[in-house]
């Protein structure tokens, strides 16, 4: 045999060496969920009803089924599937964009009223004015300690969630982000480009502009001028560039081409009713395709927001209880707006249903995760219906984002988006058992109550701790301090980046709960202990790592006694 045949030979046994592992790492992925109740959209259900998932796309979808010989088979019996929500506003910018909280709050930037320094390349002379950047580029795979930030979201039912750009008037464009776990980032981008996001956010300082509403407003107006003019003066050169000028290279009215041309919508991030009119009004003026994040308390404009017609963003975050305790000095400066927005909060989407506005509902805004589930109970306790809370949450935010075609119900060829509870997903203690995102099957562990976990029993959490947390490198000491009332409590950690504020503390029983705020594009996260004494322990989680903590009472309420 020559040299020639005997290379033809092993090319072609490395060929199907090659084929066969790639054949083996490529395996169908193939589900049979059989059994079980099937909501295939708001108001619609199958059961007993099977749903048979292939390769990242469902199969089928019915009563009767046959279930395919390479499939996994999981007993559906007592369990509801749905299709997977879709969050419509998450920061999950690394450089933290809004903190991980609300995208629609006002917000300053200046440093001692200096004006920013320029930035380098075809900018927009106004910092505030950044319609170019996308939040895409600042995404991060969820990997490592960021693992913990896609998990927290599954384990609420979320599939899909729309990354939103950080601070500014135009702040950019959002990407819809598939909640895949060690995937490259180009792999977990569903849609790029999926929106605009303007706001109302001033610069702060007397040297920065816009330092004021009113100058936000003329900067919005004179933005979109500028785009239109460069937008039409780009096209007549387009067609034909001899004797005109030749248009400037600006990448702000270039990135918002789309949106003057209508092939882009817009959504405005608001922090009052009133910036939701304006909004609406800035939206008629440009013919804008717009829709509006809320800020909670529409129920204040529910009628004329039923003459608007628009698609809401409503945020199931609640304010905080305004502080009126009979001894407290602050209760004197507690308005009565303030309280009727603490009471009102939760009546809001039951309003916005009443007057058949379309409206998506968010996790934006929330202090930790483990709010959205008992909010959402009080929203529909004050009225919202669970269908309407359901295409909230699915198929008014598919349309929203323009991925109906594939997202927001169970349909043959649709992605493979599915979520499965062992009860009707807004009943009270129904948890998420099983939940795919583009095919593939993420576990879901419940969260396990701290041991020794009494929530009859009574301790004061009040003091100041010295704190260590234990960690294979070494572990770190820490202090805590916390004061108060029982319902009101607040407090300070010292951390790495130094002395924060918890955004809020909770007590039940004798399990105390701390939540820090965001940082570096991460959302807040919560740490639970259980007080013993002058004594806690609990347990931290970072990530994929878990790492023991306990507390030792330096100085406050001897023996933890109230």
């Amino acid at each position: 045999m020559s040299i020639f045949q005997l290379q033809r030979v092993g090319l072609c046994m490395l060929t199907v060496v090659l084929a066969a592992s790639s054949g083996i790492a490529e395996r169908p992925r193939v589900y049979c969920i059989e059994g079980a109740t099937v909501v295939t959209e708001p108001g619609r259900q199958i059961s007993p009803g099977s749903v048979v998932l292939r390769d990242g796309l469902i199969e089928a979808v019915g009563a009767d089924i046959e279930v395919p010989a390479d499939a996994v088979r999981i007993d559906g019996a007592g369990l509801w599937v749905y299709p997977g929500l879709i969050d419509t506003a998450v920061s999950l910018s690394e450089s933290g964009g809004n903190g991980g909280g609300s995208p629609g709050q006002h917000s300053t930037r200046s440093s001692g009223g200096e004006p920013p320094k320029t930035a380098p390349g075809p900018v927009h002379p106004l910092s505030l004015v950044h319609p170019e950047r996308r939040a895409s580029d600042e995404l991060l795979p969820f990997e490592g300690e960021r693992l913990r930030q896609a998990e927290r979201l599954r384990r609420l039912g979320f599939t899909t969630v729309l990354a939103v750009p950080g601070a500014g008037v135009f702040r950019g464009s959002s990407a819809a982000v598939l909640l895949k776990d060690e995937r490259p980032v180009a792999e977990i981008i569903f849609q790029d480009n999926v929106a605009q996001h303007i706001s109302f956010e001033s610069g702060g300082g007397a040297r920065s502009y816009p330092a004021s509403l009113m100058g936000t407003v003329a900067t919005i107006r004179q933005v979109i001028l500028d785009a239109q003019r460069q937008a039409e003066w780009s096209l007549r050169y387009e067609a034909n560039p001899q004797g005109m000028k030749r248009p400037e290279n600006v990448a702000a009215f270039e990135a918002l081409r789309d949106v003057v041309e209508h092939r882009q919508p817009v959504i405005f991030h608001t922090s009052s009713p009133d910036d939701v009119l304006l909004a609406n009004r800035l939206a008629d003026e440009f013919d804008l395709d717009a829709a509006i994040f809320a800020s909670g308390h529409e129920w204040e404009i529910a009628t004329q927001l039923g003459e608007i017609k628009r698609t809401i963003i409503l945020p199931v975050a609640f304010p905080d209880k305004p502080k009126v305790e009979d001894d407290d000095d602050e209760a004197i400066e507690v308005s009565i707006r303030t309280m009727e927005r603490y009471l009102k909060a939760p009546t809001t989407a039951a309003r916005l249903e009443d007057e058949s506005i379309q409206f998506a509902l968010s996790t934006s805004g929330l202090k930790t995760l483990s709010d959205f589930k008992q909010n959402l109970a009080k929203m529909i306790d004050e009225g919202l219906t669970e269908e309407r809370a359901l295409a909230a949450l699915t198929t008014v935010p598919a349309a929203l984002l323009g991925i109906d075609r594939t997202n927001g119900t169970l349909a043959p060829g649709k992605l493979a988006n599915v979520v499965v509870f062992d009860g009707p997903i807004f009943a009270d203690d129904s948890v998420v058992r099983h939940i795919f995102v583009d095919g593939v099957e993420y576990l879901v562990e419940e969260k396990k109550k701290p041991k020794g976990g009494d929530p009859n029993a009574v301790v004061d959490p009040r003091g100041e701790w010295a704190v260590r947390f234990e960690s294979p490198e070494g572990g770190a000491e820490r202090k805590w301090e916390i004061k108060g009332a029982p319902g009101s409590f607040s407090g300070t950690a010292e951390t790495r980046s130094g002395t924060v504020a918890f955004d809020d503390i909770r007590l039940e029983g004798n399990m105390l709960t701390v939540i820090f705020p965001g940082r570096g594009g991460r959302g807040p996260f919560d740490l639970t202990v259980v007080i013993s004494g002058d004594a806690f322990e609990g347990s931290a989680e970072f990530g994929p790592r878990t790492m023991p903590v306990k507390g030792t009472r330096t100085s406050g309420p001897e023996g933890g006694e109230r």
